[in-house]
């Protein structure tokens, strides 16, 4: 459980706050859950440059993933008033508004208890600023670009691997595991890049046929 708690993604964190909103009970509306997610963790939804501002795109991204994403659906709704994708529910009659789902209100049962004493431990740490540095060295890396110019013709070398993962050549094979592990979690805990989590599955499988 303590080792979960490091690696939740605001997804999961999103639907611990419209819990604490009476999401299981009624609609939420989007500016509300963003406000809320950013008090309760402000380094996970808030701007980079203005970390005392809830960022409230971050918040529907993950509301969005919450009910589209790999979870499953564990809430119901949606952003706005236009035209657009609403769940399909008798109970979700607002233009705007979110209700957890029964899956969601199942995962809240398993994981709040847990969540509310790594905040109150003050455990939690600034999880989505720090792999934002460490993922904006991958963005900016040349192997990154290169991939970005001809991702057809991607074939990075051993040694292009090793200086883009920060460790050595001839290093264990549990070290690039490691490494990848580490790089991929970043990915999922931030916002979601399919162009970057492509290619790092690209790099990984670059790895295994050169081993």
């Amino acid at each position: 459980m303590n080792n979960k708690q490091l690696t939740l993604t605001n997804t999961e964190l999103v639907v611990y706050v419209l819990g604490i909103l009476g999401g299981e009970y009624r609609p939420v509306h989007t500016e509300d859950i963003a406000v809320k997610a950013h008090q309760t963790f402000p380094h996970s939804f808030s701007w980079i440059n203005y970390p005392d501002l809830p960022d409230k795109e971050i918040t529907r991204r993950a509301l969005i993933h919450a009910r589209d994403g790999n979870l499953g659906t564990l809430v119901e709704g949606r952003t706005g008033r236009g035209a657009g994708r609403s769940a399909i529910s008798v109970r979700n009659k607002a233009s705007d508004g979110w209700i957890l789902t029964e899956d969601g209100m199942k995962w809240l049962e398993t994981w709040s208890e847990t969540i509310a004493k790594h905040i109150q431990s003050g455990e939690f740490k600034a999880h989505r600023q720090k792999a934002l540095k460490r993922l904006s060295k991958i963005l900016n890396h040349d192997l990154y670009n290169q991939y970005v110019r001809q991702p057809d013709e991607f074939h990075p070398s051993i040694g292009e691997l090793a200086g883009i993962l920060r460790c050595r050549v001839d290093a264990p094979s549990d070290i690039w595991e490691k490494r990848f592990f580490n790089l991929e979690r970043d990915s999922k805990s931030v916002d979601k890049n399919l162009l970057l989590e492509e290619f790092i599955k690209k790099c990984r499988d670059a790895y295994s046929i050169q081993i």
